[in-house]
């Protein structure tokens, strides 16, 4: 069974994927380090934005609302070896975020664009191994130990706070 805040973080879970495929694209068909023309630039936007969102937002509705739940309930583990990923991922996110959006005002230096590249490919191993963890064990258990009132509000914060 689908709840709405389980159903909210697939949709969120699939933005992300679809920025980290696109940036695993970019990086692949650029070996050398690319020009940035109109349609770079607002890819690179594109895509900073959407990893500030995931990283801060998307991560702080889980751990300051979704995890609490789950905590009242005695279900530390799951909430322990996700809150830990989130430490592992937020900050090379949030660097490859930010390498993006200054790429997208000024182009790549050679320094930025070896930076963005090996930082870029960690995220999406991290990432990716994240997202299907959530997948396949955070969304049956929100299922399952959240009942339908909790859920209508968490969703109702999710929206709020996360968009």
């Amino acid at each position: 069974m689908q709840t709405q805040t389980g159903s909210l973080l697939h949709q969120a879970h699939m933005t992300t994927i679809e920025a980290l495929q696109s940036l695993e694209e970019f990086l692949g068909s650029n070996r050398k380090m690319p020009v940035i023309d109109d349609l770079v630039g607002r890819k690179m936007k594109q895509l900073s934005k959407i990893l500030r969102s995931e990283v801060e937002n998307h991560f702080a509705f889980e751990e300051n609302h979704l995890f609490k739940v789950f905590i009242e309930q005695g279900e530390t583990g799951i909430v322990t070896m996700l809150t830990h990923e989130h430490r592992s991922i937020l900050p090379l996110a949030l660097q490859v975020s930010d390498i993006a959006k200054a790429a997208a005002e000024g182009g790549f230096t050679e320094a930025s664009w070896t930076e963005f590249k090996e930082a870029g490919a960690e995220l999406i191993e991290r990432e990716i191994f994240h997202i299907q963890k959530e997948e396949m064990g955070l969304l049956s258990a929100i299922a399952s130990l959240v009942d339908p009132e909790a859920d209508e509000e968490l969703a109702d914060i999710y929206r709020r706070d996360v968009g």
